[in-house]
């Protein structure tokens, strides 16, 4: 794959949060999820039409009339019930007598609820809306000028890490290249990351980039392009970044997964206050105290390495 096709696909998995901040999207929760979702609905949409779609239309068609328009379905049944009088009555050469209509009305068959009726028959629509255009959950934040790595999850809590002043900018958080990921046959994973917030003293994690993944080689070219944004003043990857994430281009299945997401909210003034706050403490701390925390990290990477070593996986990203 050539330099290029790496930068355009990393707009798959990262965007720009402003001059000095960049945002990977989640990998499960935003993709895997919406994707199984909205193939799930489409096969339901494909089998119920071709089955009794027709007939569920009637059905909500008939209890919409019987709340919001009785009339047009009582007018209906006297229509016939007159055409039926008369057919009957030349047939057999008598006089007929037919009741007036509003006489009919008292006493036609009305339903025991036909409002809870109407309800059930729509009660389901926002639900799967809701589920098809799934909220893309947060994503984790590289913040350069605070030098800073941190998530703010969906309770609004945060978990912050920080970036050494020397040495591996990813050296604050532990990562894994080999990450959950459905379907992906041993080739394909997510990026899991791991962030020892110091202020809270959690350890959090997720898997993060794109799903489906460009290719098997997505998650190096993200770890790259973090160390890039970190050391460099302008890297090559920014040019093909957006404000947002890329939904489309000519991959189907990513589109499928993740075009037309609702956004939930981020909270710039929780994040800035959390992170003055951790900043506010880290910066107490002695240069060698500072250092025996990236030490811990360094030792909690080489386990995962190690680990995947024998799984013969390389977890190291190195530059291209």
């Amino acid at each position: 794959m050539t330099e290029q096709q790496e930068n355009k696909d990393i707009a798959y998995s990262i965007r720009k949060q402003g001059e000095d901040e960049i945002e990977i999207r989640d990998s499960i929760y935003d993709g895997y999820v919406r994707g199984f979702l909205r193939l799930f609905i489409l096969l339901g949409i494909i089998i119920i039409g071709g089955s009794s779609g027709s007939s569920l239309l009637r059905d909500f068609e008939k209890d919409y009339n019987w709340v919001f328009d009785e009339d047009k379905i009582i007018t209906k049944s006297y229509n016939s019930y007159k055409a039926r009088t008369i057919n009957d009555a030349r047939i057999l050469n008598k006089e007929f007598n037919i009741e007036p209509y509003e006489e009919y009305k008292q006493h036609i068959y009305y339903p025991d609820s036909p409002v809870k009726d109407l309800i059930l028959d729509v009660i389901w629509v926002p639900f799967v809306i809701f589920a098809f255009f799934l909220p893309r959950p947060r994503g984790f934040r590289v913040n350069r000028k605070k030098r800073v790595i941190y998530w703010q999850t969906i309770l609004g809590s945060h978990s912050i890490a920080f970036v050494p002043e020397n040495g591996d900018p990813l050296g604050g958080i532990n990562y894994s290249r080999f990450g959950l990921y459905a379907f992906g046959e041993h080739e394909r994973f997510s990026l899991q990351l791991w962030i020892n917030d110091y202020f809270t003293k959690r350890r959090a994690t997720a898997c993060f980039g794109v799903y489906p993944s460009p290719s098997s080689e997505h998650n190096a070219q993200i770890l790259r392009a973090i160390r890039a944004y970190l050391t460099e003043d302008n890297p090559e990857f920014l040019n093909y970044v957006g404000r947002d994430f890329k939904n489309f281009g000519l991959k189907f299945n990513i589109a499928l997964c993740n075009a037309f997401a609702l956004r939930v909210p981020f909270s710039r003034k929780k994040a800035d206050a959390a992170i003055e706050k951790a900043l506010t403490e880290w910066n107490k701390k002695t240069p060698n105290q500072k250092q025996g925390w990236f030490n811990d990290i360094r030792g909690y990477q080489k386990i995962i390495n190690e680990r995947h070593l024998r799984e013969d996986l390389d977890n190291e990203v190195k530059s291209v």
